[in-house]
């Protein structure tokens, strides 16, 4: 069985693939940990992670909404990447809505990241 830690690490390298125009490698990335974690949100955080980044974020909202929402509808962190989609769409309020509940949460990295882009939000 693959530790929690190593899963994590494996994630990181997939984010870093699909940010730094890696797709394909990325893809592979996700679709290896959805196979080892199935259960697991982070191959949907990544797969649309790779589609924000080619800027097709409506894609990224269908898997985000049809893959990760339902594996945990209260994540902190799919709630702040669908709140990143929906403020590059242009969807400014139902993005504020949707990062505020990430934002008033205990997972540190999605109140930051939530934080970070409620700001950018107000500040534009």
């Amino acid at each position: 069985m693959v530790s929690d830690n190593t899963i994590k690490t494996i994630a990181d390298i997939g984010f870093m693939a699909a940010t730094n125009g890696m797709s394909k490698h990325a893809f592979g990335i996700f679709c290896a940990l959805e196979k080892v974690r199935p259960d697991s949100v982070l191959p949907s955080l990544g797969f649309a992670t790779v589609f924000i980044n080619k800027k097709m974020n409506q894609e990224a909202l269908e898997i985000l909404h049809k893959e990760a929402i339902p594996k945990d509808p209260d994540s902190p962190a799919v709630k702040a990447f669908i709140g990143l989609a929906l403020m590059l769409e242009g969807r400014n309020k139902e993005s504020e809505d949707t990062l505020a509940d990430a934002a008033a949460t205990k997972d540190p990295e999605a109140k930051v990241m939530a934080e970070e882009l409620l700001a950018e939000i107000r500040q534009g």
